[in-house]
């Protein structure tokens, strides 16, 4: 049931207790149900103690799991040679290539998998943080890496967006 689409599932260092905060969450939840319900049926004051432990520890895991937020140039402090990279400007064109070989088979015009399609300019620009994140930083796509791209591609895409993702 949990699926690759959810890489902060199971890709941190974390990602067994990750799952483990989540299924101790679901049987709290889950338990203040049952308990409601005798509760109603014997006439006593519902406990909703065990619910509410269980939303305090989605809402942590939450709050554990967001990522951290990345300054608009924080790549030029970051390295000596990192400005080269940061200031290296990626084309609408070179993007659209990489978009055209890497993407466009499952979300252009016939297929729009998850309903994202990417067969236009302005689709590119409206799905362009959905992209970075899928391509870029959480490498999920493409699925299983089935089109083969490259390191050099992703990092293509993560310029693009860092530049203020141009569709011009």
């Amino acid at each position: 049931m949990l699926s690759n689409h959810y890489g902060w599932l199971h890709q941190g260092p974390w990602n067994w207790l990750v799952l483990m905060t989540l299924m101790l969450a679901g049987a709290l939840i889950r338990h203040s149900f049952v308990a409601r319900h005798r509760a109603l049926t014997e006439g006593r004051r519902v406990p909703w103690e065990s619910a509410g432990a269980g939303v305090v520890l989605i809402l942590g895991l939450v709050v554990a799991q967001r990522p951290a937020p990345v300054p608009a140039h924080a790549g030029a402090a970051a390295a000596p040679g990192a400005e080269d990279k940061v200031n290296t400007s990626v084309s609408y064109a070179q993007m659209r290539a990489v978009v055209d070989q890497h993407c466009i088979i499952c979300h252009g015009l016939q297929m729009q998998q998850k309903t994202v399609a990417l067969h236009t300019p302005e689709l590119l620009g409206q799905h362009a943080l959905a992209v970075y994140q899928q391509v870029a930083v959480l490498r999920l796509m493409p699925f299983e890496n089935a089109t083969r791209m490259t390191q050099q591609e992703r990092d293509l895409v993560r310029r693009w967006y860092e530049a203020g993702a141009p569709v011009r």
